[in-house]
């Protein structure tokens, strides 16, 4: 295995004199290398399969890498360790370390961001705090793009895709450990986003959990597992995939579960065991129906702060909140159909 370094200019993925050497002979990189880009734009053109690593991201945001997918096939991104402290309360939002654009069929492996959580000693009222050095990445998918990949994004890093009706995203087995997803393009194939506790747990003993939005239609094939964190769905009746909510009872560490169908507005919700099916209704209208994991029954459902699993209405919309999860103000719980 040997690493070679872009030079920073804008060329294709194959021009040899592009690639510097950093531990190896002279050479494109190939199966078990590493390719590092830190600056400048690369192009994977059709057909091209790279079977090495790439690892994209640099702490300079003014020379932040592109990397240009054209139908291409790439084994491994990842971000780089090492990215330095980026406080949140003194930023509006996290830094742009990497950029990933996407035109016709195109897939990568595995996209793994926030390869370390990174801490920081950072000054407050109390005389602590623990502040995260984030990754981010952003996707960008053009019109009539397709991109496979899954995902692996942790404490404090952010990934977004950004994609319109016309695109597709299969993310297949994916992972969001207290890190931030937004998927902008629908969410097709066959697959799991599991959602679970980030690396850093606090004194309470209460964990970072990740949040993951999907912001247009979600397959029958898709399941998101939330054993800890929050799942927003923006267009909540186009999302026909199925959701697990139950897994993390016995987690080592306390998280909340919940789940947000954004802009509904109900009056009552019923439950059917035979179908592990969720039915919202407004008056005697069904606006919305949500599939559940087959450990989901009717006893799932209860009133009080220890629920399973809770049905309000807040003014966002209709919100599923589990395990640990607080309700907002306003909240009013719906009662049985």
């Amino acid at each position: 295995m040997a690493t070679y370094k872009w030079s920073g200019a804008t060329g294709l993925w194959g021009a040899l004199r592009y690639w510097t050497p950093v531990d190896g002979p002279t050479a494109v990189p190939g199966a078990g290398d590493i390719g590092v880009i830190q600056t400048g734009k690369i192009t994977l053109q059709s057909g091209l399969r790279v079977p090495a690593t790439v690892r994209l991201g640099s702490a300079d945001t003014a020379t932040a890498p592109v990397l240009d997918l054209q139908g291409a096939t790439l084994s491994v991104l990842t971000m780089p360790r090492g990215l330095p402290p980026q406080p949140f309360a003194t930023v509006s939002s996290p830094v742009k370390y990497g950029m990933v654009n996407v035109s016709g069929q195109s897939r990568i492996g595995s996209i793994n961001i926030g390869a370390s959580a990174d801490l920081v000693r950072a000054p407050s009222p109390y005389g602590h705090g623990a502040l995260k050095a984030p990754d981010n990445l952003t996707v960008n998918l053009a019109a009539q793009a397709v991109l496979g990949a899954g995902f692996d994004v942790k404490d404090g890093s952010t990934l977004q895709v950004n994609g319109d009706t016309t695109t597709g995203f299969t993310a297949g087995a994916s992972v969001v450990r207290g890190g931030t997803v937004v998927i902008g393009a629908p969410l097709a194939g066959t697959g799991t986003i599991t959602m679970t506790n980030g690396a850093v747990v606090s004194s309470s003993g209460e964990a970072n959990a990740g949040t993951l939005e999907l912001a247009r239609r979600v397959g029958a094939g898709v399941t998101i597992d939330i054993r800890m964190g929050t799942l927003l769905l923006d267009k909540p009746q186009l999302f026909a995939g199925t959701i697990g909510i139950r897994a993390s009872e016995g987690s080592d560490a306390y998280g909340p579960q919940s789940v947000l169908l954004k802009g509904l507005t109900a009056s009552s919700f019923g439950f059917d065991d035979a179908t592990h099916r969720m039915t919202l209704w407004s008056g005697n209208t069904v606006i919305d129906t949500v599939q559940f994991t087959a450990d989901m029954v009717s006893a799932s459902f209860k009133t009080g702060p220890y629920a399973s699993l809770d049905v309000l209405q807040t003014g966002d919309g209709v919100l599923l909140r589990g395990l640990y999860s607080y309700s907002p103000a306003g909240a009013v719980e719906l009662p049985r159909h």
